[in-house]
This record gives structure tokens, C-alpha cells and sequence, in this order.
């Protein structure tokens, strides 16, 4: 999977002036996975930016769903930047959102890539907690239907074979790709013994509002204080350790190097950063801690079949769809049931539970 061909063509001033018309004029052009986003200026002076991308077989409901829980955040001190608006054109949406406070200092970071520093990794880990608390009284507190990008787990009960299978009927890009292929084995045994384990607990584990991608360039920063939050785009609904297990997951494991055979691949003392400054904001129970590193090992399953979903849905990309359903959802859990990932995840857990 290349580089380039992972980026939507950029927003032209004419498709801006198109949604906010004559007059707009486009001041910087991004290079995002998925969407594209342009900031831009009015005629009457606003700046704000303007994201575009495809539909992906959601509802509109579901992105006013997340515009209307950014805005709660913000509301409540989270430095989210809020959303203006929606715009439905030619089959595509374009978001309105504030510019974010700050400095966009990973905007060159890819998913999997570490913080800089150790200070901003605990700013990270504190305000994933104050996001948290913002949003437990957020209304309505329920997980975004099977559609565009999901970060759930509640399908751990059926097991990974039903599970697929259920996806497969909700999604049926998924079903097609998987149609004539040998997956059932693969996916039970990569999955099967954590997912049981998670839905032994799944009830008693704390439900939150989800941002669902909190990686170091959806976060900026103005010197070493964490002023701005971006991308809600894979805003969910779910327990809140998920947001935490992926929030380690993309910034402590470095699954480029991992896949390519580094089983050393990640930074365990940056994990315990993280999880410290989250822990001192808001603390973790016990059901929280005894299952975070099998969430840590599922996290990826109805995420990344969100994301081969996408790839041979939308994009129509072999390749892509390839690497989501092998590399993406098999691959990093065959990992992590290896005598490398074992020995990774009890770690994880020795670090989970040292820090009360």
C-alpha cells in the first residue's frame, strides 16, 4: 500500500466557493487520510475548515450524532474544535468546523507513530480522561450503527466466526470480499479466547462517549499544554478503556514495524506514561484493569473490519482491503496470541494493575 494513494484530491477553491460561497477563498490544502480537508475564508471573514468525504453507507444522523457530542465536549472545556455545520452535495458531506487552538505539531505523524515527548504524552493521557468525564452526561449515550468507522467491541459475545458473520450481513462489502475465502479458522483462533474473556466483563466496564482516534496528529499542542483536539470522525459510543487500550495501541505499538517483523516494536514505559496521567485524572476500576489488555488485543477486530469495509466498499482497492482484513485484523492478532505479544501484553497488564 503506497503512500499517496491513501489521500483524497485536495478541496479546490471552486468546490469551497460551491458550500460556502462566492468570495471563499482556500488558505491551506491538508493531505488527511480518508477525507480531505481545506482551511478556508469567507467573504465576511471566517475562517474555518472544510472536510469533505464520502457517505460510506451512514446515515447523516450519525455525523450530526458526533458533531452534536463535539460540541458537548467543547462546552464543557475539552479544547475540541466545534462543528459549524453540514453541507450534503453530489453524494459527498462536507463538515464546517473550527480551526483548532494551537499548533499542529504531528501533522507529518502517521498512525502508530510515538509522541515526542514524555509531557506531551501525559497531557494526552489527561485529557482523554477529562474528555471522559465531560461526556458522561452526553445524551444519547448508545454506539453508532454498523456503518462508515465503528471502535466498539459489543460483538465479543458471538464470538469472532458469528461476529464476522453478523458484520458481513450489516456490511456487504465485507461480505463480498469474504465470500469463497477460508476466514472462519484464521479469525476464531486469532480472536476467540480474548473475546471471551472481554464479554465475560463487558457489563461491568464504564460506558463513555468515545473520540475513538486519539493519536498524536489529531492533537495539537501550544508548547508543552494540549490546547486543541480534532477528528471525531470514529467518535463512538463504548467503555471508556477502549479509548485508553487504542490510545496505547496507536501511539505506544508501532504495528508498521511490528507487521514487518519487529517483534520489539513498542514503547511499554511511554504505555505507563499514558495510562498514569489518565489514572490521575480519573480512575480506573478494577474490572477496568483486569481486562484492558485483552481489550488491547480486540480493539482492532470490528474497527478494522470497519476499515476493509471501507477500502472495498468505497474505494474498490484490493490491496487496501487486502492489508485490512490479513495485516489489520488478522495479522495484529496472531501477533499479540505470539510468544512476542504474550509476552507484551503481560507487561501491559503488570502495568495496568501497578498503577493505583
Amino acid at each position: 500500500m503506497g503512500i499517496d494513494d491513501r489521500f483524497w484530491d485536495p478541496l479546490e477553491e471552486a468546490e469551497a466557493a460551491s458550500v460556502l460561497g462566492r468570495g471563499t477563498r482556500v488558505l491551506e490544502r491538508h493531505r488527511r487520510w480518508l477525507f480531505a480537508a481545506s482551511r478556508c475564508r469567507t467573504a465576511d471573514g471566517l475562517e474555518l475548515y472544510l472536510k469533505r468525504q464520502p457517505a460510506m453507507g451512514r446515515s447523516i444522523e450519525q455525523l450530526r450524532w458526533q458533531h452534536r457530542l463535539t460540541n458537548h465536549l467543547a462546552d464543557r472545556g475539552v479544547p475540541a474544535a466545534r462543528a459549524l455545520g453540514l453541507v450534503e452535495r453530489g453524494g459527498l458531506w462536507y463538515e464546517l468546523l473550527e480551526p483548532a487552538a494551537g499548533t499542529d505539531a504531528y501533522a507529518g505523524a502517521d498512525s502508530w507513530d510515538p509522541f515526542a515527548s514524555d509531557v506531551h504524552l501525559a497531557a494526552a493521557g489527561a485529557m482523554l480522561a477529562r474528555l471522559h468525564v465531560a461526556g458522561a452526561d452526553f445524551s444519547p449515550l448508545r454506539p453508532q450503527p454498523q456503518a462508515g468507522f465503528v471502535v466498539q467491541v459489543g460483538l465479543a459475545g458471538l464470538g469472532a466466526v458469528a461476529a464476522v458473520e453478523e458484520l458481513c450481513r450489516l456490511r456487504p462489502a465485507v461480505a463480498e470480499y469474504l465470500r469463497g475465502q477460508d476466514w472462519q479458522a484464521a479469525a476464531a483462533a486469532a480472536y476467540d479466547p480474548p473475546l471471551a474473556r472481554v464479554a465475560g466483563r463487558l457489563g461491568r466496564l464504564p460506558v463513555r462517549p468515545l473520540h475513538g482516534d486519539w493519536q498524536t496528529n489529531n492533537l495539537f499542542f501550544e508548547g508543552d499544554r494540549l490546547t486543541g483536539v480534532i477528528d471525531f470522525h470514529q467518535a463512538d459510543c463504548g467503555p471508556r478503556i477502549l479509548d485508553l487500550a487504542l490510545a496505547v495501541e496507536r501511539n505506544c505499538f508501532f504495528w508498521n514495524r511490528i507487521s514487518a517483523g519487529d517483534d520489539e516494536a513498542y514503547d511499554l514505559r511511554q504505555a505507563g506514561v499514558l495510562v498514569a496521567a489518565y489514572n490521575a485524572v480519573q480512575s480506573l476500576t478494577g474490572d477496568e484493569r483486569a481486562a484492558f489488555a485483552d481489550i488491547l488485543a480486540v480493539c482492532q477486530f470490528e474497527y478494522g473490519i470497519s476499515f476493509l469495509d471501507y477500502y472495498w466498499g468505497v474505494e474498490r482497492d484490493r490491496e487496501k482491503a487486502d492489508w485490512a482484513w490479513h495485516t489489520f485484523v488478522l495479522g495484529h492478532a496472531q501477533w499479540w496470541a505470539s510468544p512476542a505479544g504474550r509476552q507484551a501484553a503481560a507487561a501491559v497488564d503488570r502495568i495496568v494493575s501497578a498503577d493505583r
